[in-house]
């Protein structure tokens, strides 16, 4: 379990997001809008945590940081909690994405929500960073997944509203796409939090800060 939610899982979501992009990419021309908003939000989400988790790595030190842990590489994100989130949430979103013609204004606002709320909380978090590291040399704002937050998410979440302020819907579809944006962020994070709060778990905590190893030096 513990080699499981070390790599071997990112691997599976990077290969959901190339998969995502095939089917984004091949059948374009075929996609109605909803459909090619809810695949690009699929196929950036593996990209988002590649820069969260990969290169440069290091966005559950800054969360949990931000969360007032005292041990960051431990709670109340740790590995295990990293791939219920990630993975878990991906999954969520191809199923959106395979039946985004039948949800319509549903799976776009699926795709505004997660868009605004990724670059606020990178930004947010990116602020205090900055502000915690500025005697360790932190000059900017950046924080690992501030960069995919804008592109593509928060880019396709401008598109989304595009489409929203174009397109007549039901306030109930809107509702519900924000329903299963804060049921992804119960269920799949804050509960794993809660979760990991009380276990303070060693065997899944992480092994490095990622980017911010440099000002821990």
């Amino acid at each position: 379990m513990s080699a499981w939610c070390d790599k071997a899982w990112l691997y599976v979501v990077y290969a959901l997001g190339v998969a995502s992009l095939a089917v984004l990419v091949v059948n374009w021309g075929d996609l109605s809008t909803p459909e090619r908003i809810a695949w690009v939000l699929a196929a950036g989400i593996p990209l988002h945590v590649f820069e969260e988790n990969t290169w440069p790595g290091g966005f559950f030190y800054m969360n949990n940081l931000t969360f007032g842990s005292k041990e960051p590489l431990v709670y109340p994100q740790n590995r295990a909690t990293n791939m219920v989130t990630n993975l878990g949430a991906e999954v969520v979103f191809i199923l959106v994405a395979a039946n985004a013609n039948a949800l319509g204004a549903t799976v776009v606002t699926v795709a505004v929500f997660f868009g605004i709320v990724e670059l606020a909380n990178h930004t947010r978090e990116g602020i205090g960073m900055r502000k915690r590291f500025k005697p360790q040399g932190k000059r900017t704002v950046y924080a690992p997944g501030v960069a995919t937050a804008l592109f593509p998410l928060f880019l396709n979440a401008v598109w989304g509203i595009a489409w929203l302020s174009a397109n007549p819907f039901e306030w109930a579809q809107v509702l519900a796409g924000v329903g299963i944006g804060v049921g992804i962020a119960v269920c799949l994070i804050l509960v794993p939090f809660a979760v990991n709060l009380r276990v303070k778990s060693k065997e899944f905590a992480f092994r490095s800060a990622g980017y911010f190893e440099r000002y821990l030096r």
